[in-house]
């Protein structure tokens, strides 16, 4: 024991110590991220979730560049809602980086579309539903976020399949997948607002 300059006792910390400090804390910095993560990405989710379905819908049922006008356009919307909802209070540590990866993806799709060279503008759609879809594979695993994970892996499953095995439905089916995977996950990260 040792006395403060107050005159109470008090007994000097040991590395013992230090180390259960920093075991409890561990749990409670993994939950903050979680929550952080959660209520950031919530409402964007569940708008690109939104803009899936409607988009694929569109894309599916509405002839000729129309439909491709109005999926362009949910996607679009889906876009604002990401850059206009999100709270601001709440800032990722790697924001700035998966921001850039996830334009540098965008930006080079174009590109991946030419060199795949899809016969028709369906193909064309699921492609670019998959690459993204892997984009939130990867984004999910590098940023710990399994559910987004499993979602981005299970879009390029069904466009897989769906591609072998109803192609005419494939754009249809992956948008609704996704797209309900994206807003179910977005819908239930919203609980944390209530």
């Amino acid at each position: 024991m040792t006395f403060n300059p107050q005159g109470e006792d008090f007994r000097v910390p040991t590395s013992a110590d230090a180390s259960r400090i920093l075991d409890e804390l561990t749990p409670v910095t993994r939950r903050s991220r979680r929550l952080a993560r959660d209520v950031a990405f919530a409402r964007p989710l569940l708008a690109w979730g939104l803009a899936w379905m409607a988009g694929a819908i569109a894309f599916q049922f509405v002839p000729g560049p129309a439909g491709a006008v109005l999926g362009t356009a949910a996607g679009a919307g889906a876009l604002a809602v990401t850059r206009l909802v999100r709270p601001r209070e709440v800032r990722l540590h790697t924001e700035h980086r998966f921001g850039l990866l996830w334009f540098v993806l965008f930006a080079v799709s174009p590109l991946l579309v030419l060199v795949a060279a899809p016969p028709n503008a369906r193909i064309t759609a699921v492609l670019l539903a998959s690459l993204w879809a892997v984009g939130m594979l990867l984004y999910g695993i590098g940023t710990q976020d399994m559910p987004l994970a499993v979602v981005g892996l299970t879009i390029v499953v069904v466009a897989a399949a769906t591609r072998l095995l109803a192609p005419h439905a494939a754009m249809l089916l992956v948008g609704i997948t996704g797209g309900l995977g994206m807003a179910g996950l977005g819908g239930w990260r919203m609980r944390w607002k209530r």
